[in-house]
């Protein structure tokens, strides 16, 4: 009933947007992120994480579950000297058309069944964000734009109902509610 928050919408398309593999184009990464998302696809592995683009070519990787916080510590200590923050990347994403694609693919899914109205409601929030929001592929949209877009989608759907009665269904069963 939610969408990332904290980055995570953002990081999948800086990721796919500058990953050399992907083709070119504002559409592409967005595509990418949103099948992702959307379909909330998860890896099953390491290595898929790493090819799905979750996990960076510099994200290590802990074999051992009982070394986990240890290894996570030493890593995470070995980066404060010399650190300098990412430079903010900007983004020429699709716009208003970009969502009017996305949101067709989601109505083939809600026509099929597949996706429920609630569904419907939570992809067109994904898009808004995915596509830059109100902007044109023309224009420049920073990493703190899709924060900002994140943040204010997340907020919203984490007040509905719906929302509310997925998490606490998940809570207490484990299992995904499709409301």
């Amino acid at each position: 009933g939610v969408i990332p928050g904290w980055g995570g919408c953002k990081e999948l398309i800086r990721r796919h947007y500058s990953h050399p593999k992907m083709p070119k184009g504002p559409m592409p990464a967005v595509a990418k992120a949103f099948e992702y998302i959307s379909t909330a696809k998860v890896a099953t592995s390491a290595q898929e994480a790493q090819e799905m683009l979750i996990l960076n070519e510099k994200s290590g990787i802990t074999f051992n579950r009982a070394r986990l916080l240890a290894d996570a510590k030493a890593r995470a200590l070995s980066m404060v000297e010399g650190y300098e923050p990412p430079e903010m990347a900007t983004f020429k994403l699709p716009g208003a058309s970009g969502g009017a694609a996305l949101s067709l693919a989601v109505h083939d899914f809600h026509k099929k069944g597949i996706a429920t109205d609630y569904d419907v409601e939570i992809a067109k929030e994904l898009a808004h964000i995915l596509t830059g929001g109100e902007t044109d592929v023309v224009d420049e949209v920073s990493e703190q734009d899709l924060l900002n877009l994140e943040r204010k989608a997340f907020i919203s759907l984490a007040r509905r109902t719906k929302t509310q009665d997925r998490i606490t269904h998940m809570l207490e069963t484990n299992k995904p509610l499709r409301n």
